[in-house]
């Protein structure tokens, strides 16, 4: 009540009720249900355990209207109600709603801190062990701690109110006037879900902990040790205590505090042992120390069991089982397949679940998938009815389901089970949680730069052994799911530290991940099929050692590899398309048998990419700017670009030196990109363009213009000093052909950047140069000889095949139906020409034909180009591919369509890629392709294309197979193919790969 004047009698009356009231007139007066938290809060236990999540919530939310509210707020029985809401969240995969109530536990105990110290420990007898001890009944122990389960008071009485001396001060100066009473309260449960509060914040916070203001301020309130003196209930507190330390990084006070406080009077179990122990496994399994991780799991589950903290032990045998598969691979855990057959699981059925899921995955590594159906099929009953399938443990059901698959050979089946394993994941993932808090904090100025920098080194970083081995299913998602938002901000931090190598390394990494992303499994297929069959040269030698690794392990793909080997020399020994009919139906046997070998390493490939065996991404290759530096020869020059939401910055770099900046005015980069290509005519797709067009020399100044944009303190003499530019585009500056663009001459004039050095592209910095020594000779160069323009006649095609088949060794001419898919029999084939209009690149970024021979029929597709064997040919020439810059960026252009065709040609092992920005569609397209495939065995691809450009421009024009060129009136065609339209339109990606010389007589 609120202090008003009042005579001295009347409060001394007041002050003498209030002190002689007696705590058990009290307790009698308030009533059983008084009991803070009272008996309804346990009845959200029961729909918990058995995984009725929101039915749980409920209990949990309306039972939090009984709590103890003073005028200083909620008591710490709330502490409960919202630590128990979080558990809810959190198994749902509710991550931000799971913390906010987390927190408020957190935040209730540092406003109370000192409430155990108004805690009555006169009637509080010793304690002892409790008569009947639940963990006789466990079927996988016994424990290996020879500790009893300690018997501790249901609840206890905490004197609540005010001093005499704080009442006669609110008398005196105004305030709240309370009483002193004796309330029962549940201190067990108050420090039990205290302490799961804060370990659940450290998993949802990982690296971020270190940074948390709030956990900073719990230690400090913790560190105060409030707690009745030399009484054990100070074993909770400083249990407590090493649990923030856990959260703070800060080890080497957590786990001392924790061991030490894991027992009361080292002989009792409590209520707190289990969270301690699993803290404990969690904190070893990070430090790799397996062995003890193993132990610190298994024991945490008979505390938990003797407690009744069945969420607790069904995250303890999930753990258990993951550090298993690790330990002792192959082998089924006994401590699982015993729990298998407790008989009190009875509404226990996450617990169930939690259990069946991890020994069907022992069962399936131990090559057993009729026990791990079984025990799945069990999981899945458990979890019938419920909100389980779709909450954490869903997804590791799904998870499971899609690896039983799998290795059934069931792949429809196992996809759609990962599919839904990741949808659920996407969700309740801890690292994009945290990468998304990182935004969050970093944007309200928790983090400094250094910390945000930090934070996103160690969350965005590439998948690691231990990512792998602990927890493959949140690699695959995260890998799946790239933040944008980090990932630039992350770029940013490094610029703003003056950091401009990291950032060029960051950018690289950046375009890798967004690669990544469009792979399946996030290209954890990938980078197995690179470990197994990329060329022993660029292997690491940790690279050699995974491969031997899996290869021992799963013996059926070498198997399969060598078979494809053998099956691919057969077929090199046929002819590329079949002359007589004995040859194809060879060709068809061979194909089929090659299709059927793949299958059954795609298979095994699916299942092994699901299982916890390491792979490095090895492609596209990861350098540091240094290392890139060191391997670049001499004279060559690097333009990185990255183009983000923040604006375009380019890197510009050689061996010794290098140079950043900001594209200043990025919004205007792509209108004056539009600029020049409608001052050259390409409005329309295949649509014509007048010799008018073709005689104006408006794309002079603006391509002049545009490089100035691009490149603004460029000195006319700047690249005399050097012989090859790599450019490493990104976003619209893929569109942008540096070859035509004029730079000053120094003289008064301008020059086209081709003539004053080599050009060539690479997707990445980090492919800019060559991961293999030597370009190999080639033995089969396939020439697809279709209609290079929609309206070309069999007159025009034998016309332009003319051209091209004396330019490529060892040329084959395929124009009829193939024997199989061109994905296999492209696997033979080390240069591939495809001289045909490709209609089809909306299919992004993978359904697209390459070949197009076979469009449209399964095995024809980009995609499928990527199973094992690992080959695509070496040199692909793609003149008649079609990009948004041919419609001058009319209908909209990122840059995408180029950049999925590179990287998934080159992830096949493709050294060379010639395709079209814009499709001119005629005779000097051919003779730029020509000129390339003359060249390319005899010197660097870049010099080739240099020499094939200047030839083709000193080259009489023949109007007559140019079909976009329009005559009209008395105008007459140019005499020469002078205009940037016939051979700006090609750009070379390459790798920077040199010929092998050839032997000395």
């Amino acid at each position: 009540m609120t202090s008003r004047p009042a005579t001295g009698w009347l409060i001394a009356f007041v002050l003498f009720l209030a002190v002689m009231t007696p705590a058990s007139a009290l307790y009698a007066q308030r009533g059983q249900d008084a009991t803070k938290p009272n008996n309804a809060f346990y009845l959200g236990f029961g729909p918990l355990y058995a995984g009725e999540y929101s039915e749980a919530l409920n209990v949990f939310d309306n039972v939090s209207s009984s709590a103890l509210v003073s005028a200083n707020g909620r008591w710490v029985d709330s502490i409960c109600y919202a630590t128990m809401k979080g558990e809810c969240y959190y198994h749902m995969g509710a991550n931000a709603k799971a913390l906010e109530q987390y927190n408020a536990a957190v935040l209730l105990y540092i406003q109370h801190s000192d409430w155990l110290m108004r805690i009555s420990t006169d009637t509080v007898v010793a304690i002892g062990p409790v008569t009947t001890d639940p963990r006789t009944s466990i079927t996988w122990g016994p424990s290996a701690r020879t500790t009893a389960i300690g018997k501790f008071p249901d609840t206890m009485l905490s004197l609540q109110g005010n001093s005499n001396a704080e009442n006669q001060a609110v008398l005196n100066k105004g305030g709240t006037f309370m009483s002193q009473q004796y309330h029962p309260v549940r201190v067990g449960e108050i420090a039990r879900c205290l302490a799961l509060a804060i370990s659940r914040r450290r998993q949802l916070l990982g690296p971020l902990g270190e940074s948390d203001p709030i956990n900073k301020n719990l230690i400090s309130a913790l560190s105060r040790r409030s707690a009745p003196p030399n009484h054990w209930l100070g074993v909770w507190v400083e249990l407590q205590l090493g649990l923030a330390y856990a959260t703070a990084g800060k080890l080497q006070e957590a786990i001392p505090a924790i061991q030490r406080n894991l027992t009361i009077g080292g002989q009792y179990d409590h209520p707190l042992t289990a969270i301690g122990l699993m803290t404990l496994g969690r904190l070893a399994l990070e430090q790799k120390n397996l062995e003890a991780a193993e132990t610190y799991f298994a024991e945490a589950t008979f505390p938990a069991i003797a407690f009744g903290q069945y969420d607790v032990a069904a995250e303890a045998f999930a753990e258990l089982g993951s550090v298993q598969m690790v330990s002792k691979p192959n082998l089924v855990s006994k401590q699982l397949a015993t729990a298998a057959a407790w008989r009190n699981f009875g509404k226990y059925n996450v617990l169930k679940a939690s259990v069946m899921i991890a020994l069907a995955e022992h069962y399936s590594c131990a090559g057993d998938p009729v026990k791990a159906g079984a025990a799945l099929n069990e999981a899945r009953r458990s979890m019938t009815r419920n909100d389980m399938s779709t909450s954490r443990i869903g997804a590791r059901y799904a998870y499971q389901l899609a690896l039983m698959e799998y290795q059934r050979g069931n792949m429809i089946a196992g996809s759609a089970a990962l599919n839904d394993a990741v949808k659920i994941q996407r969700v309740a993932s801890p690292r994009i949680f945290q990468t998304i808090l990182t935004n969050e904090w970093f944007a309200a100025g928790v983090l400094t730069e250094r910390g945000a920098q930090l934070l996103y080194d160690n969350l965005l970083r590439e998948p690691t052994d231990s990512d792998w081995a602990t927890d493959p299913l949140d690699t695959i998602t995260y890998q799946l799911t790239p933040n944008s938002i980090a990932l630039e901000r992350w770029f940013y931090s490094a610029l703003e530290r003056k950091q401009p190598e990291l950032a060029l390394e960051i950018a690289d990494r950046i375009r890798r991940i967004r690669y990544f992303a469009t792979l399946p499994l996030g290209g954890r297929e990938m980078a197995l099929r690179w470990i197994l069959d990329s060329p022993e040269t660029s292997l690491t030698t940790d690279a050699r050692l995974q491969r031997q690794d899996l290869l021992t392990k799963y013996p059926v793909l070498k198997t399969a590899l060598d078979k494809a080997d053998e099956i691919r020399g057969q077929l090199k020994e046929l002819p590329a398309q079949a002359i007589e009919k004995e040859q194809f139906i060879e060709q068809e046997k061979l194909v089929q048998q090659l299709a059927e070998t793949v299958a059954v390493m795609e298979t095994k490939l699916g299942e092994v990419a699901l299982r916890r065996d390491r792979s490095t991404f090895l492609f596209p290759p990861l350098r540091t700017t240094k290392e890139l530096r060191e391997k670049m020869p001499e004279k060559q020059v690097v333009l990185a670009f990255f183009n983000s939401t923040g604006g375009v910055f380019a890197f510009l770099f050689t061996k010794e030196d290098y140079v950043y900046w900001k594209v200043e005015n990025p919004n205007a980069l792509k209108k004056e990109v539009v600029e020049l290509f409608r001052s050259m005519g390409l409005l329309k797709k295949d649509g014509p363009i007048d010799v008018e067009t073709l005689k104006d020399e408006a794309w002079k100044a603006n391509s002049a213009k545009l490089l100035t944009t691009l490149m603004p303190t460029l000195k006319p003499t700047f690249f005399d000093n050097y012989d090859e530019l790599v450019v490493v585009p990104d976003g619209p500056i893929w569109y942008v052909p540096f070859e035509m663009l004029q730079m000053d001459d120094g003289a008064g004039g301008s020059v086209s950047l081709t003539d004053k050095i080599r050009i060539r592209y690479a997707p990445l910095a980090s492919l800019s140069v060559p991961e293999i020594d030597k370009r190999r000779r080639p033995l089969l160069s396939a020439i697809v000889s279709g209609r290079l323009y929609v309206r070309d006649d069999a007159e025009a095609t034998d016309h332009y095949y003319k051209q091209l088949e004396p330019a490529f060794a060892a040329s084959a001419r395929l124009d009829k139906k193939t024997p199989g898919p061109t994905s296999l029999l492209g696997k033979t084939w080390d240069n591939l020409v495809v001289m045909d209009d490709m209609e089809d690149i909306e299919y992004l970024p993978y359904g697209w034909s390459l070949a197009q021979i076979d469009k449209g029929k399964p095995g024809s597709d980009l995609g499928s180009w990527f199973p094992l064997p690992l080959e695509t040919p070496q040199a692909i020439y793609l003149p008649g591919f079609h990009t948004a810059a041919e419609e001058s960026l009319k209908r909209g252009g990122n840059g995408d369509e180029i950049f999925a065709a590179v990287m998934g040609t080159f992830s096949g092992g493709t050294q060379t890629l010639a395709l079209s920005r814009w499709h001119s569609g005629g005779d000097a397209a051919i003779r730029m392709t020509a000129g390339i495939g003359a060249r390319i065995d005899q010197m660097p691809a870049s010099q080739a294309w240099q020499e094939a450009i200047a030839e083709v421009r000193n080259s009489p024009l023949d109007a007559a197979h140019e079909p976009r060129v329009r005559v009209l009136g008395e105008l007459k065609a140019p005499e020469k193919a002078d205009h940037p339209f016939f051979w700006a339109d090609m750009m070379l990606i390459d790798t920077g790969i040199v010929p092998v010389e050839e032997d000395s007589p």
